[in-house]
């Protein structure tokens, strides 16, 4: 029992870990583009080692920020949300850290709240990095 707890915790902090990282990167959008622009080249082609058509959506992705820090620069504070959602979500979870079985409600909490209604009569899951999409 002491060895299923210790793994519990473990994959806990993972967990935790990962919503601070994905929330810390949400913060800092124009900056990181930026700084891919400066590791890969303004064309985002990596000196012709980066495949075109992720080059082609790297500078969409880069004209999109450029575009919205210009026109609507109070979109980034959407972001900075996002970032005070993944780091609260994640001081959630110390709790089931500390002690796994008395605050097991997190766990189910935590495998309930990504299931989401997609349309009718189709479901499908978010996870904390992205869309698992289902029932086309």
């Amino acid at each position: 029992m002491d060895r299923l707890r210790s793994r519990i915790r473990a994959w806990t902090l993972f967990f935790i870990c990962g919503l601070f990282i994905s929330g810390a990167t949400a913060l800092p959008i124009r900056t990181e583009v930026a700084l891919v622009a400066r590791i890969l080249g303004e064309d985002f082609s990596a000196g012709g080692r980066m495949p075109s058509q992720v080059a082609a959506w790297l500078r969409v992705v880069r004209d999109a920020v450029e575009t919205t820090a210009s026109q609507a620069p109070l979109m980034f504070y959407g972001t900075d949300w996002l970032a005070f959602g993944h780091f609260v979500i994640g001081l959630a979870f110390v709790g089931g850290v500390r002690d796994p079985v008395r605050n097991r409600w997190l766990y189910q909490f935590g495998m309930m709240a990504p299931a989401r209604r997609c349309r009718p009569g189709h479901w499908s899951l978010a996870t904390s990095e992205g869309f698992l999409v289902g029932g086309e």
